[in-house]
């Protein structure tokens, strides 16, 4: 059996945890605005952020660690990866170490991102994580270990996958932390790999956040109607659904392969928690260039989750949800909207598992919308529709008939100089003719967007002239 050097020289230098020959790799900490929970009190979305890891080291025994600085690099879309060969003489395995740049509370949440390879499935606690504290400098067990398959709860399913869990002691009891580390451990007969992209905690952000922002996206395959191990779709360049392209021109491509009954998907991540009524916007295409109806969309599924407790039910081709229509220009792209009756954080995109379903499908684009403002002209507090007189121009108010109490409202001119914040907003009208303002609603911890604004007209008419009498006499 062939052993790599780099697997020699790691046993070596780093056997055991603390073994004097340890090398830590250390990357600035970086944030990536994210959410996690509900204000208890108001029900209104509290943004969170990633607090990723800052540094790293590896120990192996006849295994190693492929670009292992990866999995510190404050970087979702980076991993490193875990080898552990066939067993020669017993046991082989390779460990990381994730550490924080300080020890993080107990009872604080811990997410590790790995890649779960489809040979893991039903190897046991070949895979495990590990929370550790140091002593003396030295990374010390911190609570239970659990394997990756109990923290996955989900033996079906390979790709890539969130591991979320509160550190805690036997006695289930949360405990302080400075890290975690994942190790890989061979089996008799199977070569094991695994990869880890980061780990983090949720932290409150510095300040306010640009809301609604794509962040993450995890892919993979699941079982559906045949053994995983046969399934053979995947998905295909799975940034490009969140790369923000404004000429929509990159897709991710879920295929569900030769295995039709089997799943693909596709989970993409905001970084803040959308509220019910908010709406999933996604940019599709069938690759045959065909034309797409809700019909056609058999096997495919949207289910949104708040971390990872679904968000209400899946909704499919024939919900009430879901409407479906063409862009204007070539190439056959459709918007698929659902409006979502629960707050989420993320929206898990599945296809495939019938038969009759679409081989593939084409993701250009995924976005959570926020209900626009919807206002109305008031003069006196009576109704009206417009246009006005330049006389009832002191008594003209708008008013918010949709407003969201997790919001505040801010008004602007065409210049974008604010006016006003509130839910109603009294223009100064001095003369007659077309006026234009915009208003913007801002949700609890988000940033102004002026994208986002939405215009409010209103015509303003002069004060009517002096009647012209004209006096015919009769023939």
């Amino acid at each position: 059996m062939h052993i790599p050097l780099r697997a020699v020289k790691a046993i070596i230098n780093s056997l055991l945890p603390g073994s004097p020959g340890r090398i830590w790799y250390a990357t600035l900490v970086c944030f990536i605005y994210f959410p996690l929970q509900i204000h208890a009190q108001t029900g209104c979305p509290v943004p969170k952020v990633r607090k990723y890891v800052s540094g790293q080291r590896t120990a192996s025994l006849l295994g190693w660690v492929d670009n292992e600085t990866l999995a510190a690099d404050a970087n979702p879309v980076t991993f490193s990866t875990l080898n552990a060969p066939i067993p020669l003489l017993g046991l082989t395995f390779a460990t990381q170490y994730l550490r924080f740049n300080s020890q993080v509370a107990a009872g604080t949440p811990l997410s590790v991102k790995i890649i779960y390879p489809t040979n893991l499935l039903g190897a046991g606690s070949s895979a495990t994580v590990q929370p550790f504290i140091y002593d003396n400098g030295t990374e010390k067990a911190a609570g239970v270990s659990s394997s990756v398959g109990n923290l996955l709860s989900l033996l079906n399913g390979a790709g890539d996958m969130e591991l979320t869990f509160t550190p805690k002691d036997a006695a289930g009891n949360p405990v302080a932390y400075d890290g975690v580390w994942i190790k890989l451990s061979g089996i008799a007969g199977l070569a094991m790999n695994m990869g880890v992209y980061d780990a983090w905690i949720m932290q409150d952000p510095p300040g306010d956040i640009s809301c609604n922002q794509a962040i993450d996206v995890l892919a993979g395959i699941r079982a559906g109607g045949v053994n995983l191990l046969s399934a053979t779709g995947g998905v295909v360049n799975k940034w490009n659904a969140i790369d923000n392209d404004p000429s929509l021109s990159t897709y991710a491509q879920l295929n569900t392969g030769v295995q039709v009954l089997s799943q693909v998907f596709e989970t993409v991540v905001f970084n803040t928690p959308a509220k019910a009524g908010d709406s999933v916007y996604l940019v599709l295409q069938d690759p045959g260039g065909g034309l797409l109806n809700l019909s056609l969309l058999t096997g495919f599924t949207i289910q949104p989750y708040l971390g990872t407790t679904p968000a209400g039910s899946p909704i499919t081709n024939s919900s009430s949800l879901l409407s479906l229509r063409l862009l204007s220009g070539p190439g056959q792209k459709y918007v698929l909207a659902a409006a979502i009756p629960a707050a989420f954080d993320r929206v898990d995109i599945q296809m495939g598992g019938v038969v009759g379903a679409l081989s593939s499908l084409r993701i250009y684009d995924v976005k959570v919308v926020s209900p626009v403002p919807v206002y109305s002209l008031t003069i006196n507090g009576n109704l009206t529709p417009g246009p006005i007189c330049i006389k009832d121009a002191d008594k003209l108010k708008f008013n918010i008939t949709n407003a969201d109490p997790c919001a505040v409202y801010k008004w602007y001119s065409t210049d974008n100089t604010l006016l006003s914040t509130g839910n109603a907003y009294t223009p100064v009208i001095t003369s007659p003719g077309n006026f234009t303002w915009y208003v913007e609603a801002i949700r609890n911890g988000c940033n102004s967007v002026v994208s986002n604004r939405v215009p409010v007209h209103v015509t303003v008419e002069p004060r009517p002239g002096k009647p012209l009498l004209t006096i015919q006499l009769n023939p």
